[in-house]
C-alpha cells in the first residue's frame, strides 16, 4: 500500500477516534447555535425593537426582536418572552430537537459520544427563525421548520395586557392631637344656716265638757213636795 494510502486511512481512523471522544455533535455542530426572534403585531406587522428575554438551562440572554443572538444548546426547551409598550407580550417556547450528529453517534455505537453530546447540548436543535405574535402563546418545534426559513409556531395560548398601576394618592395629613384640657376643680360653696328647729309644745288640753242642761221628769217630781 502506497503512503498516500496509509495516511487516508489513518486521518479517518483518526477522525472517527475524535468523534467518538469529543463527540459527533460536539464536532459538526458545536455548542451554540444562532436563533433569529422576530415580533409580529396581531395583524401580522413586523415589529423590530421589542425587548425578548431568551432562557433555558444555560441561557439568560436579552435581545431586540429582529435580531439574531447565539444561544447555548441544550437538551431542555426554549423559553422566548417579548414585550412592547402598548400591545400584550409575546411568549414562546422552542422545543429541542435531536440533531442528526447526535443520531449518528447513536448508529455507530459511539456511547462515548453520546454522553459527550448530550451533556454539552451540542446533539440537540432548536428552530433557528421564530415569529412570536403579541397576545398570543406558541410552540416552535424544529420538526416543522422547513430549512432556515422563518416558522410561526402552533397557537398554545393567550396573553393580556398587564394592569396599569394604581395611581400614587398623596396621604391625608394626621391632624395632631388637642393638648388636653384640665377642668378646674369648681369653688367651695358657702356654709347654709341652719335655723334651730322651733320647740314642740304641747297642743292645749281639750276644755271639760259642759254638764247636759237637759231637766227629766223624774227630776221635776223630786222638787214637788210629798203628798199628805
Amino acid at each position: 500500500m502506497r503512503g498516500a494510502g496509509w495516511r487516508f486511512w489513518g486521518l479517518c481512523v483518526g477522525a472517527g477516534v475524535l468523534s467518538i471522544l469529543t463527540g459527533c455533535a460536539s464536532v459538526t455542530h458545536g455548542t451554540t447555535q444562532n436563533v433569529k426572534v422576530e415580533t409580529l403585531s396581531p395583524e401580522g406587522k413586523v415589529v423590530d425593537g421589542a425587548r425578548c428575554r431568551v432562557s433555558n438551562d444555560r441561557n439568560d440572554a436579552v435581545v431586540r426582536s429582529g435580531l439574531t443572538l447565539p444561544v447555548r444548546r441544550s437538551g431542555e426547551n426554549l423559553n422566548i418572552e417579548c414585550t412592547q409598550s402598548g400591545l400584550p407580550p409575546a411568549r414562546g417556547q422552542a422545543i429541542s430537537r435531536v440533531n442528526v450528529g447526535l443520531v449518528g453517534n447513536v448508529m455507530i455505537g459511539g456511547l462515548v459520544g453520546v454522553a459527550i453530546d448530550t451533556g454539552t447540548g451540542a446533539g440537540f436543535n432548536y428552530p433557528s427563525w421564530i415569529q412570536l405574535i403579541f397576545g398570543e402563546v406558541r410552540s416552535f418545534d424544529r420538526s416543522a421548520q422547513t430549512g432556515d426559513e422563518a416558522t410561526v409556531g402552533m397557537k398554545i395560548g393567550t396573553t393580556e395586557m398587564a394592569a396599569a398601576p394604581a395611581p400614587k394618592t398623596a396621604a391625608a395629613p394626621v391632624p395632631a392631637p388637642a393638648p388636653a384640657v384640665v377642668a378646674s376643680p369648681p369653688p367651695p360653696s358657702p356654709p347654709v344656716a341652719v335655723a334651730p328647729a322651733a320647740p314642740v309644745r304641747p297642743a292645749p288640753a281639750a276644755p271639760p265638757a259642759a254638764p247636759d242642761a237637759r231637766v227629766s221628769m223624774d227630776d221635776l217630781r223630786g222638787l214637788l213636795p210629798a203628798k199628805p
